[in-house]
C-alpha cells in the first residue's frame, strides 16, 4: 500500500487537464459532503449552509452531496426553511441501501444506511472531473471515509472538518461485542481518513492538537501550517431577517426577565446549568429582586423526548431551590423558531459541556444579536477564552475538571447579566463578531482549499 504522502502526490490526469483548461483565475469547484441539507436544518450542516451563501465570493463554486431528507430524522425537516438556503446551490441527494441489514445490526441512524449510495454518487460526480477538491463537514464521522476512498480512485484531495472529536482518548466502557467492534472500526476508519486528508479544519484547536499528537509521526500533509485551521462556527446576518419586529416583541411583554435557551440539555449540560442555578439561587436568597423576576425557559433539550420522560434540567433547578423560575420544554423547535425565541428573550444563555475543546455553535450568532449574554463554560475551553479576551462579549461563569467558580463570585457575574437584561440594552459587538461572520469564514475556507491544491 502506498504511504499517505506518496498516494496524495499522485495526480489524476483528467483532474489536472480540467484545472489547466479553467485557467489560473477560473472559479474552482468544491464538493461539500454533509449529513443533511435543505429542507433539513441541524447543527452539523450549518457550516455548509453558510458556505453555500458566501463561498462564491471567495472564488469557489460549491455543490452539496447529502442523504435525502427522507433518510434523516424527521423532526429536523423544516418546511419553512427555504429562506435560510440560497436558491441556486446545486444539491445531490441520495437514498439508502441495505436497509434491512442495517436494521438487523441495530443501526438507528442514517449514516451507515446511506454511506454506500453516498460513495457511489460521489464516484459518479468525481468521474465527470468537475471538482477540484472535496470538503467533508459533518459529525456523521463514517462519511470521512468517503474522502479516503475517492482519493484512492481519483487522486482527488479532501479536507475534513471536525466539529467534535471522533475518537476520544478516554474510551467508553464497552458493554457488548457490538460496541467493542464499533470502537475498533472507528479507530481504523479515523486513521485512514485523517492520515490521507490534505487538510483539516476544526471548530476547536484542541481537536487538531489531539490528531497532531496521534499522527504527526506519519507526516500527513495537513501538518503544514497553511493546511490546517481553527475556524469556529460563524454568524450570518441574513438569518436575522425579522430582527426589528422581534426586538419589539421582546420590548413589549410584562415585567419578567425572560431568558430563553435553545439547544442540547440532559446530562451533558448538567455541570454548566447547575452553576447557573446556584448563582441565581444565591442571588434570590439574598433578596435580589432581579433574580426573583428571572424566568429561564429551556427548549429542545432532549431528542425523542416523550410525555412522562424526565426533565433533567428542571430537576437540577428544583434541587438548587429555583424550580419555580425554570421551565424545560424538551421537544425540538425549528431553526426559525429558535431565532424568534432569541429575540423574544431579554438575554441569551449558552451552556457548555465538560470538554476542554468544546466550542458552542451559537456563540457568535448570539453575540451578533446584540442580546446580553450569559455563558457557563469550562475555564480551559476556547469559548471561555473569547469571554476573557473580550469584555463586551458577555458574562461567563466557569468550571473545570475538578472545581467550579465560587458561588458568591458566580452570583456577581449573574447579577451583571441580569442588570443588562433588565435595561433592555442592545450591545454593539460588531467589532468582535466581524472576523466570525459567514463571509469572513468563507474567505478562510477558500485559503485552506487553495493551499491544499498546491504540491
Amino acid at each position: 500500500m502506498l504511504s499517505s504522502r506518496s498516494r496524495n502526490q499522485r495526480v489524476n490526469p483528467s483532474h489536472r487537464a480540467i484545472s489547466l483548461m479553467r485557467g489560473r483565475n477560473a472559479q474552482r469547484r468544491v464538493l461539500v459532503v454533509v449529513s443533511a441539507f435543505k429542507p433539513a436544518i441541524i447543527a452539523d450542516m450549518q457550516r455548509a449552509r453558510m458556505l453555500a451563501w458566501e463561498l462564491r465570493s471567495a472564488g469557489w463554486e460549491l455543490e452539496i452531496l447529502t442523504p435525502r431528507a427522507q433518510e434523516c430524522r424527521q423532526d429536523i425537516i423544516e418546511p419553512d426553511s427555504e429562506t435560510f438556503f440560497p436558491e441556486d446551490v446545486k444539491v445531490h441527494s441520495v437514498g439508502s441501501g441495505l436497509d434491512e441489514l442495517w436494521r438487523l445490526m441495530g443501526s438507528h441512524t442514517h449514516g451507515w444506511r446511506t454511506i454506500g449510495p453516498m460513495y457511489q454518487a460521489g464516484r459518479q460526480l468525481l468521474r465527470e472531473g468537475r471538482f477540484d477538491i472535496v470538503y467533508i463537514s459533518t459529525t456523521t464521522f463514517q462519511f470521512f471515509m468517503l474522502g479516503y476512498l475517492w482519493n484512492r480512485e481519483f487522486s482527488i484531495r479532501y479536507i475534513l472538518d471536525l466539529h467534535d472529536p471522533w475518537i476520544r482518548d478516554r474510551k467508553p466502557h464497552l458493554t457488548s461485542w457490538k460496541s467493542a467492534f464499533l470502537q475498533w472500526l472507528s479507530e481504523r476508519m479515523e486513521r485512514l481518513s485523517v492520515l490521507n486528508a490534505a487538510g483539516l479544519i476544526s471548530v476547536s484547536g484542541n481537536y487538531i492538537d489531539v490528531l497532531k499528537a496521534r499522527y504527526q509521526d506519519n507526516y500527513p500533509e495537513w501538518l503544514s501550517p497553511d493546511r490546517n485551521a481553527v475556524i469556529p462556527f460563524g454568524a450570518m446576518e441574513r438569518d436575522f431577517f425579522n430582527k426589528n419586529k422581534l426586538i419589539q416583541l421582546a420590548e413589549g411583554g410584562d415585567d419578567e426577565l425572560s431568558i430563553n435557551y435553545v439547544g442540547a440539555g440532559g446530562r451533558i449540560m448538567m455541570r454548566s446549568f447547575t452553576l447557573i442555578c446556584r448563582a441565581l439561587g444565591f442571588l434570590r436568597s439574598q433578596g435580589d429582586r432581579l433574580a426573583a423576576r428571572a424566568r429561564l425557559r429551556l427548549f429542545g433539550t432532549i431528542y425523542d423526548w416523550k410525555i412522562g420522560d424526565p426533565k433533567p434540567l428542571e430537576t437540577t433547578a428544583r434541587e438548587a431551590g429555583i424550580g419555580d423560575l425554570v421551565t424545560e420544554l424538551p421537544t425540538r423547535v425549528s431553526y426559525r423558531r429558535s431565532i424568534e425565541l432569541l429575540f423574544e428573550s431579554r438575554g441569551a444563555m449558552i451552556l457548555g459541556v465538560d470538554d476542554a475543546g468544546y466550542m458552542p455553535s451559537k456563540l457568535f450568532s448570539y453575540a451578533l444579536s446584540g442580546k446580553p449574554l450569559i455563558a457557563s463554560l469550562r475555564r480551559d475551553s476556547p469559548a471561555f477564552d473569547h469571554f476573557r479576551q473580550q469584555n463586551t462579549l458577555g458574562h461567563a461563569l466557569w468550571f473545570d475538571e475538578n472545581m467550579e467558580m465560587p458561588v458568591s463570585e458566580a452570583a456577581d457575574v449573574m447579577r451583571g447579566f441580569l442588570d443588562a437584561a433588565a435595561s433592555r440594552q442592545s450591545i454593539d459587538r460588531r467589532a468582535i463578531v466581524e472576523p466570525f461572520l459567514a463571509s469572513a469564514m468563507a474567505q478562510r475556507h477558500a485559503a485552506i482549499f487553495d493551499a491544499c491544491l498546491v504540491g
